[in-house]
């Protein structure tokens, strides 16, 4: 039967810039909040002041930003605050990828950075959008197009307040946000967050009053931030909550020294570029732990983090500070479980639902599965999106009559514990002479080795055997070799299990902004060899 959620939490129906930038007596409006390098900074207040000025230079229309700096959560406000709707799209693009993202988007003005414009500008030609409606951030480029304007013209327009209401129609129907799904399985779907998703999202996870937040809270956030494990919270909690352009490892840890930062959002590569880090010279595990030194708690989403390496990051923090994972999705309007500070969890498990969230497991006919058993998570509650804008038929297939959707990820709850485990996604299960075999299973294994720094693992072409377990892997130490790797996973490992399709060496494994293994284009380049032979 479904695990209806045992209490809930009362959820705003304000629009999420009112509900944000309500005074909250712990944050102090005028406490410098974001930094990207020494000198420059935003308050509170210079957040909104600047906000109601842009939200004056344009109708009611839908957005793209792609910008990386500081002024990046004002745009968004902004966008939100004059009635529009922000899509946030991954810098890293090809002109191929951004035309599908502006044609299912409809978008309709777009600010980016000029480094990034001549990705943008064929598909904005084919689609009709003009140079005047192209804003750039002021780089001080002159070789860019006239009819293109710094996005600080948007100030030139005088000032009013942003667009409000307190109705539960209105909330639960407005979109705020079209973030894009991973595209994992096929082309990235735009997933619509409405102004009560992201209200839902701050009230379950942030002002929970039986998991208060009982210490000063700082953040440093360094995920993407036209993504969902991030947006939500880089962009409109950080007003309520008080929350570098690129991810790199000693700056990162020399920054949450510097500022004090207390709680950390991160994704599994950053964990496993910190341990690495850390190993990698005789002093440095000390100086990492003396950067994390004021750390209290560590989030860590977005793809899965096996045991073995979460442990590894728990002897870097504080005695008392834990490291928990959550579960999350774009069409969860990010987190969606979690283990609430102060608890420790080192088992791997990703917590207990939020509030208000039901839970339940099926099989692969749709029908629930006994307790304690595996199947496909299905999930409903004030989080969850409507769907996919321009996309009925995958609204149609992925919720059922029920309300639930449908996430793909296999899970299993245990009986005596209420937690939640992740063991893989419906459509990465490798069929192997009729047995269902786990990738993330296998990679658990293999990353547990002392040499491996990384690891994914795929299915490949086997002819009557079905499928074969291939192993990509990084090594911390060229000396490990595929013999050393067999010896050690043949200890913890069925035989079926084991990697007869080979494995591979390789200096990076391809991952979208979040940390998800992009095992499609893995899976791609297997079918291109043409032979499970490596």
């Amino acid at each position: 039967m479904p695990r209806l959620s045992r209490y809930q939490l009362k959820i705003p129906f304000k629009d999420v810039l009112s509900f944000c930038s309500e005074t909250q007596s712990k944050l102090d409006q005028d406490k410098p909040v974001r930094y990207t390098k020494p000198g420059l900074r935003a308050t509170v207040d210079d957040d909104l002041d600047i906000s109601a000025l842009l939200s004056l230079a344009f109708d009611m229309q839908v957005w793209k930003p792609a910008i990386l700096q500081i002024h990046y959560p004002i745009l968004v406000q902004a966008i939100i605050g004059a009635g529009g709707v922000f899509v946030g799209t991954n810098p890293a693009y090809t002109p191929t990828e951004l035309r599908h993202a502006l044609e299912t988007s409809l978008a309709k003005f777009i600010i980016t950075e000029p480094e990034l414009l001549q990705n943008i500008k064929q598909p904005a030609v084919a689609l009709g959008i003009s140079g005047e409606r192209i804003f750039l951030t002021n780089h001080g480029d002159t070789n860019v197009q006239s009819t293109m304007r710094p996005w600080r013209t948007l100030l030139e327009h005088g000032q009013e307040d942003w667009s409000q209401f307190d109705d539960e129609d209105k909330s639960k129907t407005t979109n705020a946000m079209l973030l894009f799904s991973s595209g994992t399985t096929g082309l990235p779907k735009a997933t619509q967050i409405s102004h009560y998703n992201l209200v839902a999202q701050h009230v379950l996870v942030h002002e929970n009053p039986q998991h208060p937040e009982s210490y000063p809270v700082s953040r440093i956030m360094s995920l993407p931030m036209f993504h969902a494990a991030a947006a939500p919270y880089t962009h409109l909690s950080s007003l309520r909550a008080g929350y570098p352009r690129r991810f790199e490892v000693s700056l990162y840890l020399s920054s949450i020294e510097r500022f004090g930062i207390t709680s950390l959002m991160m994704v599994p590569p950053m964990v496993t570029a910190v341990i690495a880090y850390s190993s990698s010279g005789p002093d440095l595990r000390a100086q990492v732990r003396q950067n994390l030194q004021f750390v209290r708690s560590v989030t860590v989403g977005a793809a899965p983090l096996s045991k073995e390496t979460q442990a590894r990051m728990q002897t870097l923090l504080p005695e008392q500070s834990p490291i928990t994972q959550v579960w999350a999705m774009s069409e969860t309007s990010c987190i969606a479980s979690c283990t609430y500070w102060p608890e420790f969890e080192h088992t791997g498990s990703v917590g207990r639902f939020l509030p208000g969230i039901d839970a339940k497991v099926v099989d692969e006919s749709g029908s629930e599965v006994p307790d304690g058993m595996r199947g496909e998570l299905c999930v409903r509650g004030p989080t969850i999106t409507r769907g996919y804008i321009n996309n009925p038929e995958a609204r149609a297939r992925d919720w059922d009559q029920d309300g639930y959707f449908h996430t793909g990820d296999i899970v299993y709850q245990d009986q005596s514990t209420e937690l939640w485990y992740v063991v893989d996604r419906k459509k990465e299960l490798i069929k192997v002479r009729g047995f269902q075999v786990s990738p993330a299973e296998i990679e658990a294994a293999l990353v547990s080795h002392p040499l491996v720094q990384d690891v994914a693992v795929i299915g490949v072409d086997g002819g009557e055997d079905g499928e074969l377990p291939r192993a990509y892997v990084i090594r911390k130490d060229n000396t490990l070799s595929e013999s050393d790797l067999k010896v050690w996973y043949a200890e913890r490992l069925a035989r079926y299990k084991w990697l007869t399709g080979g494995v591979k060496f390789v200096d990076q494994i391809p991952r979208n902004a979040s940390g998800k293994i992009l095992k499609n284009l893995l899976r791609e380049q297997a079918r291109t060899l043409g032979s499970h032979k490596l």
